[in-house]
């Protein structure tokens, strides 16, 4: 739940990141990158598969990633990787098909330091944890590392933070690097300083995992890769959570990348890029074969300082169907949504809201200013493209498989079902 925006390596005002600033030196840091949706399964299953919501069927949270598509950690685990993943949230649990391809999977956050609520949910009462904290998460990332069954092999390890996530509740203990001031007064702007304050920790805790890298010597030898799964609201467009909008504040996240020794340091690379171009650009760099099937392409090129990437290469974004029964948290949503950024112009078109929006996002990064009556052939040849990718990506629609009563439970406690 990261915003690209909030974080002072990007330029934000409060110094939410100083760990990825000092990585980001080390390393490269894209200036432009998206997650093709803004809801937590759908960009997962996309990291992991190189191809789009509307490809590999995880169009919303809850919804399994099936079998027949293979994984990263698959992959690597083929090459002679050992793999592992350390997760913070149930949504990405194995019970939705998170754990393909990982030798080892942690999804246990029952130690961390968070609510453990009771909660109603059609007449029952669902016990548990619904997330983890992010010192729990690194202290199980650095268990595996001293306890790996085949410390000869090379290792993948996925690790997973969740805290910037609502609702937003700091750490007992931790003090953050920079305190409410007069116009937190107001209670958006105070959430706000949560937020911002769960990103510094999280981001003190990235810390602490590349510390102990170092001090295993693993770090001169290891490719560090920090992104997100979307971004976050915060009532930029009348909506402080996220997933019902897939404005630049829902999509657009970091993407920092350090290789000692392979990749130059201190490179800002403009971008555009697409979390589903990072499959294949690991493989790439690690010289592995990958599959043809991927619809994310490699940005080694980039990374090595060998090639520009083209700005105006197409970015396709997703959101999720919304039966349109409900407001969501007072915003309307009805059917599907999709989203095309070519260059600095970005299109969303709502079919079944009948809503149709054009933005210069060079004139107004903001996406406050609607210019689709103003600029209807750019608007028509923009759903144009939109239509053909959808044609061509769309899996066939299959009925999903019915969640366990506990699944649903624990999606319906974190918000995520319908």
């Amino acid at each position: 739940t990261t915003r690209a925006d909030h974080l002072s390596v990007y330029g934000y005002e409060r110094d939410t990141s100083p760990v990825l600033r000092s990585l980001a030196a080390e390393g490269v840091r894209f200036e432009v990158a998206y997650a093709p949706s803004a809801t937590t399964a759908p960009s997962h299953a996309s990291l992991f598969t190189a191809l789009p919501p509307i490809a590999h069927g995880v169009v919303k949270n809850g919804r399994p990633l099936e079998d027949e598509f293979e994984t990263l950690a698959e992959g690597l685990a083929a090459a002679g990787y050992e793999t592992a993943a350390v997760v913070s949230s149930h949504v990405l649990s194995e019970s939705f098909g998170f754990a393909q391809g990982f030798g080892h999977f942690d999804a246990d956050f029952s130690q961390a330091d968070v609510l453990a609520a009771s909660r109603l949910w059609e007449g029952g009462v669902v016990e548990g944890k619904f997330y983890g904290r992010a010192d729990d998460t690194t202290r199980r990332a650095l268990e595996w590392l001293d306890e790996r069954a085949h410390p000869e092999q090379p290792f993948f390890l996925f690790v997973h933070y969740f805290d910037p996530h609502d609702p937003y509740i700091l750490p007992e203990g931790y003090d953050p690097p920079f305190v409410p001031g007069p116009r937190e007064a107001l209670k958006v702007d105070r959430t706000i300083s949560f937020y911002d304050a769960l990103l510094a920790y999280t981001d003190q805790e990235i810390g602490r995992l590349l510390a102990a890298l170092e001090r295993r010597s693993l770090d001169a030898e290891t490719l560090v890769v920090v992104t997100g799964d979307h971004g976050e609201g915060l009532m930029s467009h009348g909506h402080m959570h996220h997933g019902v909008h897939i404005y630049e504040e829902g999509v657009r996240i970091p993407l920092i990348v350090r290789w000692p020794g392979r990749i130059a340091p201190g490179a800002v690379v403009p971008g555009p890029v697409r979390l589903t171009d990072l499959a294949p650009t690991l493989y790439d760099l690690l010289g592995l074969p990958w599959s043809e099937s991927l619809q994310g392409v490699s940005i080694s090129g980039a990374l090595l300082g060998s090639h520009a990437l083209d700005t105006e290469r197409p970015v396709h974004l997703y959101r999720r169907h919304y039966a349109g029964d409900d407001a969501v948290e007072g915003v309307a949503a009805q059917g599907e949504k999709f989203g095309l950024r070519r260059g600095r112009w970005k299109l969303i078109e709502g079919p079944e809201e009948g809503t149709l929006e054009l933005f210069d996002l060079e004139a107004d990064p903001g996406e406050k200013a609607n210019l689709a009556a103003r600029e209807p052939e750019r608007a028509q040849g923009m759903r144009g493209e939109i239509e053909a990718w959808r044609r061509a990506h769309t899996r066939e629609k299959r009925d999903p498989a019915p969640l366990s009563p506990e699944d649903r439970a624990r999606l319906e406690a974190l918000g995520y079902a319908e």
